[in-house]
């Protein structure tokens, strides 16, 4: 069992990972479509895993009460740019973020 300390570097970590892809997927969107294929895929294995994360991490620790309540503002911060994203999201041709965008 994880202990409380754990489970935030855990949140933590992985709320920086998110933040880091929207971040990436962002500065990527403009360039896009003059991507070689390779950077491509390798780009939208990099958002499904993060994606993941998101859906099998972050979205329950929020659900259930276990982040802190920082990590929680945060996380409605990530949903919120996630939302925002969407039809950039969409143009790449990525996955929709597997969770509810609205806390």
């Amino acid at each position: 069992m994880a202990t409380a300390a754990e489970l935030k570097r855990s949140i933590d970590l992985n709320l920086d990972i998110v933040d880091f892809e929207i971040e990436d997927v962002s500065e990527l969107a403009p360039v896009w479509d003059d991507e070689p294929d390779d950077i491509r895929a390798a780009e939208e294995l990099t958002w499904n895993s993060t994606m993941s994360r998101l859906r099998l991490d972050l979205d329950p620790a929020y659900r259930s009460g276990q982040m802190t309540p920082e990590q929680a503002e945060r996380y409605r911060r990530l949903l919120e740019r996630l939302a925002e994203l969407l039809p950039v999201i969409e143009r790449m041709g990525f996955a929709r973020p597997p969770v509810l965008l609205e806390p």
